[in-house]
């Protein structure tokens, strides 16, 4: 047998397989390395950690997710930063593979959410700052993270319509309009802000991550696609430019296929407007 390679155990006292003490990535044995390399993800994670609670956010991740893909990306007590927080679901990842973290966040309300969460769920918080990243990575030190894990905010997917026009169901009158079921990520600022306006916003924080990241190590960052004013906006396609332009080399787009979403009817007879049932994860590296 290899003298580089051991077996590892789960706490039951199955084995997960053998570790490569070569291994300068994560601490996933053989096995788990090749589930954890497949392009799509479609394990179902359950809602929990006060999902409703964490759910007024409208974008939150599951936490058991976030966990999953840090464990790919780094090994234990290994720093990690999330630029765009929310109501903590890389905190709470970090927190479930002893991790460290650090998350900031613009909007009070979610970190409120989060601290609570925390107390509720008997959970160490992990440090969240409330603020603007564009302003507080301006103070981080160099090369001090191991990874950043986060979800950006999907241009104004959270004030979009979800139907432009009247829609009505067999045997009932014709309603108005529907609005995204998200809540608006951060509802003091009302700005309409334009595609353009978003991806230069974006380029300026992950030019403030670039420098924070350790070199050799990974950027991992959550992007719907977005259909809107009768067309499909590839937004996982624009902000990947955005990021190769800062200096990340583009590693792999990993398709996470979301059941708890439900399947929904637009345009019928009309037009083909697809339900979107699957995010982008894309996955960076500092090179």
């Amino acid at each position: 047998m290899n003298k580089d390679k051991k077996e590892i155990f789960d706490e039951n006292g199955k084995s997960r397989g053998f570790y490569s003490e070569k291994n300068q990535i994560n601490e996933l044995t053989g096995k788990e390395w090749q589930y954890w390399s497949k392009s799509v993800i479609t394990k179902q994670y359950p809602f929990n950690f006060q999902h409703k609670l964490r759910n007024e956010h409208g974008g939150q991740k599951p936490p058991e997710l976030c966990a999953d893909l840090i464990k790919v990306f780094t090994k234990e007590k290994m720093n990690i930063l999330d630029p765009f927080a929310g109501v903590g679901g890389t905190l709470f990842g970090a927190s479930l593979c002893n991790r460290k973290a650090k998350g900031i966040e613009i909007n009070s309300k979610w970190t409120k959410i989060y601290d609570k969460v925390c107390k509720l769920e008997k959970i160490k918080k992990q440090k969240m700052i409330i603020g603007d990243s564009k302003k507080i990575l301006k103070n981080e030190k160099k090369n001090c993270f191991d990874m950043i894990l986060t979800d950006v905010p999907y241009w104004d997917m959270d004030k979009a319509e979800k139907s432009k026009n009247k829609f009505k169901k067999v045997g009932e009158i014709s309603k108005d309009n529907k609005r995204s079921k998200l809540s608006e990520f951060n509802n003091f600022n009302n700005k309409e802000q334009s595609k353009q306006e978003w991806l230069d916003e974006m380029k300026e924080i992950f030019t403030l991550c670039y420098p924070v990241l350790k070199k050799g190590r990974y950027l991992v960052v959550f992007i719907g696609d977005m259909y809107r004013n009768g067309r499909y906006h590839f937004l996982s396609n624009d902000l990947a430019r955005v990021l190769e332009d800062v200096g990340f080399v583009p590693k792999a787009n990993i398709i996470w296929y979301d059941v708890s979403n439900r399947l929904h009817i637009y345009a019928y007879c009309y037009q083909y407007v697809p339900s979107m049932i699957h995010q982008n994860i894309l996955v960076f590296r500092k090179e």
